[in-house]
């Protein structure tokens, strides 16, 4: 009979266990899901901007330096260029959500002007740099402006009494021994964007 009962000691003994480990197995890995989430939060946060999810500065200065390496090692040369919607600030003075939904709109419409090749990042508030992966020919540099310009040629309807122009100026730059730097490319590229304003 003593010996009964200590072998349902021991196995009540071995559920509680099992029960604990099984606990704390869940209690970890819930845990390591939520480091892992916060990871790739900070990580987004880091490189990518909150309002479009495009490349940041940060990402696209990296993707720029990588591109200028490879021009370099093969001779060759890439264009860059900056887009800045100039009427943002007064749409977004306006209502901050109109804002949102008037740059998020300016984002595709680039985005979707552009070939899937193409990296686009929201760098400020009202800009985007876009890098053209390929090497172009001169002569279709010109092709690509257009259609970028073409892009934001119909207004935006936020309702059926609310409309926006896009006001847009872009700047170009082709990659060079002018340039070393993705920074210095990028700046060119904004110093041609504000000349067009």
């Amino acid at each position: 009979m003593l010996g009964n009962t200590a072998l349902q000691f021991y196995i009540l003994v071995l559920l509680v266990m099992l029960f604990v480990s099984v606990y704390n197995n869940i209690k970890q890995k819930r845990t390591m899901e939520e480091r892992n989430v916060g990871e790739h939060d900070l990580i987004k946060r880091a490189y990518y901007n909150p309002i479009t999810e495009l490349p940041n500065l940060s990402n696209v200065k990296m993707v720029i330096d990588e591109q200028m390496n490879r021009t370099t090692r093969h001779k060759r040369n890439f264009l860059l260029a900056v887009i800045k919607i100039q009427n943002y600030h007064d749409v977004n003075m306006h209502s901050t959500e109109y804002g949102k939904t008037f740059i998020i709109e300016a984002a595709n419409r680039i985005v979707d002007a552009l070939r899937t090749e193409d990296v686009v990042a929201h760098t400020t508030d009202n800009g985007f740099v876009i890098l053209f992966n390929e090497y172009l020919e001169k002569e279709n540099y010109n092709i690509l402006v257009e259609r970028l310009n073409n892009s934001f040629a119909e207004k935006l309807k936020i309702n059926s009494s609310t409309f926006f122009d896009f006001k847009i100026s872009i700047g170009t730059v082709t990659s060079s021994e002018l340039y070393t730097t993705s920074e210095a490319l990028i700046n060119e590229a904004t110093r041609q964007a504000l000349k067009n304003l």
